[in-house]
């Protein structure tokens, strides 16, 4: 089938949606996304808060931990470039100067997030109900990520920068959880 066909053909079941509809336009069918160069807009995470509070509980002389407030975003709907975790470390490291280069860090998925200190039942805090927290806020499914821990110079002690991003392609959102965690030596 040539273009012209195909485009009579689409013409002809929008009118016919139309016309089945009473004449008026069935706006959803014949709306077209317009591609837009990849960005990530900032949206309210504060419905984290209570599950971010509850995971900096327990700190002591001995061991601390600590993690900031929540940050979300939400990618285009259609973007010019395909939406990848890659894509989104690419905008945030351009947004955030001074956040972690993509090279300091590991990709993963919903599997891997077992391998972040952030995100799993541990000495410091409750990843697994944070977790679920996050995953009720983006809408849970499939998760692209992007985990890093980084040594901080401490003397008499060990102290780690945490960092994990979640991609939610399914929702299009973004959190980006940033704390510390150490320990004396």
């Amino acid at each position: 089938m040539n273009f012209r066909r195909l485009m009579v053909a689409v013409v002809a079941v929008f009118s016919f949606s139309a016309f089945a509809e009473g004449g008026r336009e069935v706006a959803t069918v014949a709306k077209a996304c317009t591609p837009v160069p990849f960005s990530l807009t900032s949206i309210n995470a504060s419905s984290l808060e209570p599950a971010r509070a509850t995971w900096n509980l327990g700190s002591n002389s001995g061991a601390w931990h600590y993690l900031h407030p929540i940050t979300a975003y939400i990618a285009p709907q259609c973007p010019t470039t395909p939406t990848t975790i890659q894509a989104v470390m690419e905008e945030l490291a351009w947004q955030n100067q001074g956040f972690p280069s993509a090279e300091d860090g590991t990709f993963t998925n919903r599997a891997g997030l077992s391998q972040s200190i952030l995100l799993t039942s541990n000495y410091y805090g409750n990843g697994l109900a944070l977790l679920a927290a996050i995953d009720a806020f983006a809408g849970g499914g499939t998760v692209q990520a992007w985990l890093s821990t980084q040594e901080v110079p401490c003397h008499n002690c060990h102290e780690f920068n945490q960092f994990a991003v979640l991609y939610y392609p399914a929702s299009r959102k973004v959190v980006v959880l940033q704390g510390y965690t150490g320990y004396d030596s």
